[in-house]
């Protein structure tokens, strides 16, 4: 997880402060307006991104039941400097969820142009997912549980990753599907059961494991070869 220090709100820390400052002397208003509205805004979206990194290790330590006020304390500031960022809890979630989203998407790509053949290529994904929920289940229950108040917002992250990660499955099931024989034009449909298979296969160990998991056991690895097996050859016995 990133380690991110936020020890007070951006008004109390040294050297930066809400507003960027006054204009140089040289700049026409129009100029100085727009050069100030830009300060403005990278100052706010590094803040942001601060405070996301922040509220996701406290996540991590913390636990997914953590509160608005408990995540703040965890963090160093006040809830109401949480709510100027984030508008609500919901926000919170999405913009965890967009961080995690981000980490994830390169590590999937990385593992699909990595393997030999198509089938280590799923096989390799269906590792990373499950490497990331061992890693930090707390956060993972974090983005994708839905809040009442914003379920529609809380899980598009997750909406937003099922699809780019089917997107980086179609060429991998097209070469299994044509070395099978089948229809290549079959492979988009296969990589949208495929996402919900996995992730319903790995809400159900979360909830079912006996206690906290490496990334690295011998059973989540065992378990992501045993799912890549499903997907690619169903349950059929190989022959001896």
């Amino acid at each position: 997880m990133s380690r991110v220090g936020v020890d007070r709100p951006a008004t109390e820390r040294p050297g930066i402060r809400e507003d960027p400052g006054a204009p140089e002397t040289s700049e026409t208003p129009e100029t100085s307006v727009d050069g100030r509205t830009r300060r403005w805004d990278s100052h706010r979206a590094a803040r942001r991104t601060e405070l996301t990194l922040a509220a996701r290790k406290a996540v991590h330590h913390g636990g997914p039941e953590l509160s608005m006020d408990e995540i703040a304390a965890a963090i160093g500031t006040s809830k109401s400097i949480v709510y100027r960022y984030f508008s609500d809890r919901a926000g919170l979630q999405r913009a965890v969820g967009e961080a995690v989203l981000h980490d994830l998407g390169t590590a999937l790509a990385d593992a699909s142009h990595g393997a030999a053949t198509p089938e280590g290529a799923l096989r390799a994904m269906v590792g990373v997912y499950l490497e990331m929920v061992a890693a930090s289940p707390s956060v993972y229950l974090f983005v994708t549980n839905r809040d009442e108040r914003g379920a529609e917002d809380a899980s598009a992250p997750m909406r937003v990753l099922a699809h780019d990660t089917a997107e980086l499955l179609v060429p991998v099931l097209t070469q299994v599907l044509e070395g099978a024989g089948r229809p290549a034009e079959l492979a988009p449909v296969w990589a949208a059961g495929v996402i919900g298979f996995v992730r319903g296969a790995a809400d159900l160990w979360l909830a079912e494991r006996p206690g906290p998991d490496d990334a690295e056991s011998p059973a989540l690895l065992a378990f992501a070869d045993a799912i890549a097996d499903w997907l690619c050859h169903g349950t059929s016995l190989p022959a001896d």
